[in-house]
């Protein structure tokens, strides 16, 4: 990686900080209600497990032939890897929304909590555009959009959706309920690195994996603080897909 990706990487994470930090402040925001959880423990165990059944089907997804058929229909859509990943992680979001409905869970417990939508909307679309602008692509958006890049952005919500509203929808809230705001917070972006592996840790050079891993970590740790500050998944879906998808541009 050149300094070029470092410099634009890192702009771009400072912007996020302000943004989120001055929208912070304002009297909505310090508004955004919480979901709490009676049984902690039992939480914890939930999110142990729903984890451990997602990580083993993502390890046999990438390396068991049984999946081949999965990969073709991936294949069918823009990205290659992009697209594998994005089905992978809409597939594992099912036990835990399956989870949260067996037990009885409202939807907000996923990260879904209507009454935190328009703050969550307004620091999502904020985060967009600051995005763009970072990375200079107005001019680029007003040319006009291909189908390719269309298609892109397709894939980059799907998998901003799925890997949000697991990770820092249902994962994060109920380890902070058990770990605490930090420790919960911190081990919510672990658990999100980790998840990066499958597929790529055999695959990658060393350098490179490093590389993915520590930008995945720092990433993992901005959107959970963003979901921290909202208390909805849309301000950090919105800001992962766009993020992603300035990538093809």
């Amino acid at each position: 990686m050149d300094w070029n990706y470092w410099v634009a990487n890192l702009s771009e994470w400072l912007g996020v900080i302000a943004v989120v930090m001055i929208a912070g402040i304002s009297p909505a925001a310090k508004r955004v209600r919480r979901v709490e959880y009676q049984f902690p423990q039992r939480e914890f165990t939930y999110v142990a497990v729903l984890y451990a059944v997602i990580y083993t089907f993502a390890y046999l997804f990438f390396t068991n032939p049984f999946f081949d058929f999965l990969h073709t229909f991936a294949g069918r859509f823009w990205g290659g890897e992009t697209a594998e990943r994005a089905l992978v992680a809409l597939i594992a979001l099912l036990p835990f929304v399956i989870a949260v409905i067996a037990r009885g869970q409202p939807f907000k417990s996923l990260g879904w909590h209507s009454a935190n939508t328009r703050v969550a909307l307004s620091i999502g679309f904020m985060l967009a555009l600051l995005t763009v602008f970072l990375r200079g692509k107005f001019m680029t958006l007003l040319a006009g959009i291909s189908k390719e890049q269309m298609a892109a952005l397709g894939v980059y919500l799907v998998l901003a959706v799925a890997e949000e509203t697991i990770f820092r929808g249902y994962i994060q809230g109920r380890l902070q309920s058990k770990l605490g705001q930090r420790w919960g917070w911190l081990a919510t972006a672990g658990l999100y690195t980790l998840w990066q592996l499958p597929g790529r840790i055999w695959v990658l050079p060393f350098a490179s994996l490093g590389v993915l891993l520590l930008v995945t970590l720092i990433q993992g740790l901005l959107l959970g603080w963003i979901m921290q500050k909202s208390g909805h998944v849309l301000a950090p879906i919105l800001y992962r897909a766009v993020s992603l998808w300035m990538l093809v541009f």
